[in-house]
């Protein structure tokens, strides 16, 4: 019996930690994303002059695209802070209430902060593929390669 219950203490332990680390680890993916798209999109902005040069720019719409998945990407993290704030909330609601194991944790704002961070990290991968597409034509085109 009392290795029952030690067992029990162990796993409630491990599942907690478990938690922690996903919830950290979570935190670290929104910050980067959040640093790298906003980052990106600051050092496009500065730099596109030399991507170009004095000639006529070529395929503006790519660079556009760019700035756009990275704007978006930023404004998604941002959101999902709010929305995970709000499943955290539902969580804690359905504790109290005891009705954690009869609904999803965190509700619908659970399921919203998981696409939203999902969004984000494809959206900033999406921006990265755009700047380079852009550079390469851009450079090709005023360097003769």
């Amino acid at each position: 019996m009392a290795r029952e219950r030690d067992s029990d203490t162990s796993i409630k332990e491990y599942r907690t930690l478990l938690m922690t680390l996903e919830q950290k680890a979570q935190e670290d993916f929104d910050k980067t994303v959040l640093t790298l798209s906003g980052g990106a999109l600051g050092v496009s902005f500065a730099f596109v002059k030399d991507f170009v040069g004095q000639s006529p720019i070529q395929c503006p719409w790519l660079l556009f695209g760019a700035w756009l998945a990275w704007g978006v990407s930023v404004t998604l993290v941002l959101v999902s802070f709010f929305s995970s704030n709000l499943a955290l909330r539902k969580a804690i609601k359905q504790l109290d209430d005891d009705k954690i194991h009869s609904e999803h944790p965190g509700g619908v704002s659970d399921k919203i902060t998981a696409f939203l961070n999902i969004s984000s990290g494809i959206l900033f991968l999406l921006g990265v593929v755009f700047s380079v597409f852009f550079v390469f034509y851009n450079l090709e085109n005023n360097h003769g390669n």
